[in-house]
């Protein structure tokens, strides 16, 4: 079988978003190729994950560029998922003999890869390209975990009123901005069950989180987070990942945004009406969240079932 090589890394500072979708691919696409799966200093949570997906090769963060290099005969499809990865890495994979695929956020930089990979995006105008470069733009390429994948058609829950809410920023989260909307959720709705889905290194700086309503949840599994989020009226979070996963459960999402590579995707679902938006998550002011009573005027599911994206996937890796 065809080699793919995947590269994404994770950590405290970085986060793990750029490491869970890219293992997301791979898991769509280890049937049919022979994925391997390298990163720097994986904890152990990284190493569980990808036990169960495919091999992998632990890189050394100091030369990891060049360590990485040093694996590439020329026969494999390599794909690079990072901010890091310059224009100049991409030509020495491809100068390789390798086929490249980029996995994008931001599109800032210029792309001499043969396929591009932004689910939150839409629109090929901004992408500085090769002409030989295929962009594989939006949710008919979401970068999601089987559990999301296989939600997409179970029924959606069919109250519209706001009763049980899922709070998810992950990570540290060192601006408590899930303590700040536990306490708005407490304060101006009516719920029967608020569950905040927290990092090992959160820390509440909330003086009124006691609240027989509430649970902190962490280390849940991808089908665990699969079924709070399809048990869940009203998903709280930021415009990253885990906003396309709710969105994939049918959940009803509020989401803002806290970094500069999540302004971009919030403005695209709030422009197509896919969320209640709460804007900048560190401005309090413009983050506010319904009254007491309020209804979901929207509830949509925006991505497509397992069959088709992992078709999607398939195909293009083939072509490769």
């Amino acid at each position: 079988m065809r080699k793919i090589y995947f590269r994404a890394d994770a950590s405290a500072t970085i986060g793990y978003g750029h490491f869970i979708r890219t293992l997301a691919l791979a898991d769509m696409l280890k049937d049919d190729f022979d994925c391997t799966f390298f990163t720097c200093h994986p904890t152990s949570y990284q190493v569980s994950e990808m036990e169960k997906v495919c091999p992998f090769i632990p890189l050394q963060e100091e030369a990891h560029y060049d360590e990485f290099l040093s694996h590439l005969q020329g026969d494999e499809i390599v794909v690079l998922d990072n901010y890091f990865f310059t224009t100049d890495y991409q030509r020495a994979i491809k100068q390789k003999g390798c086929r490249l695929v980029c996995i994008d956020d931001r599109h800032d930089k210029h792309y001499v890869a043969d396929v591009v990979i932004n689910h939150g995006q839409t629109n090929s105008a901004l992408f500085d390209v090769e002409p030989y470069t295929r962009l594989c733009l939006g949710s008919d390429w979401a970068l999601l975990r089987r559990p999301f994948l296989e939600a997409v058609k179970r029924e959606s829950i069919s109250s519209d009123r706001i009763e049980k809410v899922a709070v998810c920023f992950g990570g540290s989260d060192i601006h408590d901005i899930t303590g700040y909307f536990v306490n708005q959720v407490l304060r101006f709705c009516t719920v029967n069950s608020i569950t905040a889905v927290v990092g090992d290194a959160y820390t509440s700086h909330s003086s009124c989180v006691q609240d027989s309503r509430l649970v902190y949840r962490s280390r849940l599994t991808a089908q665990e987070m699969a079924d709070l989020f399809c048990d869940s009226d009203l998903v709280i979070c930021s415009a990253s990942s885990v906003c396309m996963e709710a969105l994939a459960c049918g959940a009803g999402v509020a989401a803002g945004w806290y970094v500069n590579n999540q302004k971009e995707f919030y403005m695209n679902l709030k422009e197509s009406d896919s969320i209640i938006p709460l804007g900048n998550l560190l401005d309090k002011h413009s983050s506010t969240i319904l009254d007491s009573g309020s209804k979901l005027p929207i509830k949509p599911k925006i991505v497509n079932g397992m069959a088709f994206i992992l078709q999607n996937y398939r195909n293009i890796f083939n072509e490769l």
